[in-house]
């Protein structure tokens, strides 16, 4: 069983109580540290290693939404607080860092073991992309085609457009690039664990897959329908494929 380290910040002692409290039943985490004033945490923080933090946004000398700007390590951070509402839209910007659930003190008990599941997933799903960026960085992983001297990693591109005699790649930072290259060129030199052709135009990278259905894939903000004619048992094999890489099968 993975063992996980966190600590408190908050300068009210009820917090600090009512969050070890709610540890009682996880055998498998242990409170490193409590901490009063957000920068004395920072100052921990960059000599120790710690997997999540509970924080508080209304404290003195430095508030939690500073403390989240201040902090360089990726740790992830639940925000526990008296005012939900206030500062509800302030933690919106956190949610596509290291924000694992933004919560109301009064409903921590109710919402703890949601917390925690959502937490080891999100820490599942980061050492899964961990290991396969490492998997997949070397040369024999790298694209065949450079963009002003960079060299592009498979393991970024989303999804890949085949138009013609030209292919288009959606990298995962959003930018798209297009190439002079045929069908079957591209292949023989894609990594078949990565990537499906869905349709005849699309191939999608299933490291980035967020929904699947029998009809249709999903990755984030981009849909696709799946053509069973261009392949009957293409949704068996997708699935089968991601189980692959999901945390329970690891």
């Amino acid at each position: 069983m993975e063992r996980y380290k966190y600590i408190v910040i908050d300068d009210d002692i009820s917090t600090h109580l009512s969050v070890n409290q709610n540890f009682k039943s996880y055998s498998n985490y242990f409170c490193a540290g409590i901490f009063y004033n957000p920068l004395d945490a920072l100052e921990y923080l960059k000599k120790n290693q710690i997997d999540l933090i509970f924080l508080d946004i209304e404290m003195p000398e430095m508030n939690g939404f500073q403390f989240l700007e201040a902090l360089q390590q990726e740790i992830f951070v639940v925000i526990l607080t008296a005012y939900p509402d206030r500062y509800s839209l302030g933690a919106h910007e956190f949610y596509e860092g290291n924000l694992v659930k933004y919560a109301n003190k009064a409903q921590l008990s109710y919402l703890f073991p949601k917390i925690i599941a959502h937490f080891e997933k999100k820490c599942t799903e980061r050492e899964i992309v961990h290991r396969i960026k490492q998997l997949y960085k070397n040369e024999t992983h790298i694209f065949p085609k450079k963009v002003n001297n960079k060299s592009l990693y498979y393991i970024d591109i989303r999804i890949i457009k085949v138009v013609g005699h030209h292919i288009a790649l959606k990298m995962k930072s959003g930018e798209e690039h297009i190439f002079r290259m045929s069908f079957s060129k591209l292949k023989t030199i894609l990594p078949e664990s990565l990537f499906f052709r869905i349709n005849r135009n699309i191939i999608i990278n299933i490291m980035y897959v967020t929904a699947l259905n029998d009809t249709t894939i999903c990755l984030e903000e981009d849909h696709f329908v799946i053509s069973l004619n261009f392949n009957e048992n293409i949704v068996a094999d997708l699935r089968a494929a991601m189980q692959l890489i999901r945390p329970e099968d690891l």
